[in-house]
């Protein structure tokens, strides 16, 4: 998948839409260490999950919406939030999930 391929998933303002903003923070969380998932914050730099800054509201989406399956409009507009490069918040994730698709793609192949 294109990065433009990936802004245009995550900005449709459809079920669709809001699935793939809950599977990509799912995909970050997972990511994440397992005391940086208990704690909700980032205490290794690893290159891996979510940044320092964005890590407690990513693992409590992230939980959020594997309880409940979907994420409210607040947290898509917090995630769909452009920095000053015109890059959305979930967006700056992008490699990490790409290389994800293209894992979960490989394997799918493979079955």
């Amino acid at each position: 998948m294109q990065r433009s391929e990936f802004n245009e998933l995550i900005a449709r303002k459809d079920e669709v839409g809001m699935h793939a903003i809950g599977r990509a923070l799912v995909h970050l969380f997972n990511r994440q260490t397992e005391d940086e998932q208990q704690s909700n914050d980032t205490k290794h730099d690893n290159q891996r999950g979510f940044t320092s800054s964005d890590a407690r509201r990513g693992s409590i989406t992230a939980k959020y919406y594997l309880k409940h399956r979907k994420v409210e409009d607040w947290q898509r507009e917090y995630w769909l939030k452009r920095d000053r490069k015109g890059r959305t918040r979930l967006g700056k994730y992008y490699r990490q999930i790409a290389e994800e698709a293209k894992r979960k793609e490989v394997a799918r192949r493979a079955a």
